[in-house]
């Protein structure tokens, strides 16, 4: 092992052992305190958790927000083909019902990944969200909380907004215009009705608050896929309007 492999191993191993002696609360701790090596093992998830979350932020940095645009297109088409194929009708009412709430989740997967992307490839948007976006610009965190990031300020910035409900398209909407520093453009009206309705079918089994039955046939599922592919073609148009202008 070199001599600068073995420095960082050593730095590792100290930074260890002082979080393991901090959550003992214990100065003295050492390998024979009782808690010390369950302690390591957590220590040693945590750094694997961490690594994941850093090969994760890499790969939105590699991915831009065309080809995340691309991705949701081949999905949502991809489901548009699977619901517009016959099944038994004693299928039909859960089947339907499956690929109403999987546009939306499509929906969200796009936009969650989008505002990751934007913020991760360009520093004038990340900017943007620390100073603007609400969830982000009243957060304040120490240098020490920073350095212990492994993506320092843009890791935390991901991690908060990864909290974001991002079916709430009026929200993602007002995060959006505060990253790109500009308004978008675009019809909510229908795609809020079908996460309204796509929160009954999930949560309360199709029912409304007032117990009434939803019904969900194929003409509604492919009708509410065919709103959410506009919505998200025109939100992606917006972004794309406002990244070459």
């Amino acid at each position: 092992m070199s001599s600068i492999k073995e420095y960082l191993f050593d730095l590792q191993q100290e930074e260890m052992q002082q979080w393991i002696r901090e959550h003992l609360d214990d100065e003295e701790a050492d390998e024979d305190t009782p808690g010390w090596d369950e302690l390591v093992q957590e220590w040693s998830y945590i750094q694997e958790s961490r690594q994941d979350e850093h090969e994760s932020l890499q790969w939105y940095i590699s991915h831009s927000h065309s080809d995340l645009h691309r991705s949701f297109q081949f999905k949502i088409r991809n489901l548009r083909d699977l619901t517009d194929l016959q099944v038994s009708i004693s299928h039909e009412e859960t089947f339907y019902k499956m690929s109403y709430a999987h546009a939306v989740t499509l929906m969200e997967s796009f936009l969650a990944d989008t505002v990751r992307s934007l913020i991760l490839s360009d520093d004038k948007y990340f900017q943007n969200a620390i100073s603007k976006v609400e969830v982000l610009k009243d957060n304040k965190y120490t240098l020490k909380e920073i350095t212990k990031q492994q993506d320092g300020a843009r890791g935390f910035a991901i991690k908060e907004l990864s909290g974001v409900m991002y079916h709430n398209v009026p929200k993602v909407r007002e995060i959006l215009k505060s990253i790109l520093g500009e308004s978008i453009s675009v019809d909510m009206s229908d795609v809020c009705r079908i996460t309204t309705l796509r929160y009954d079918i999930v949560h309360r089994d199709g029912k409304t608050t007032d117990g009434d039955l939803i019904k969900v046939d194929k003409d509604i599922a492919l009708e509410a896929i065919a709103a959410v592919e506009i919505f998200v073609e025109k939100v992606a148009a917006e972004i794309s309007r406002v990244q070459n202008a």
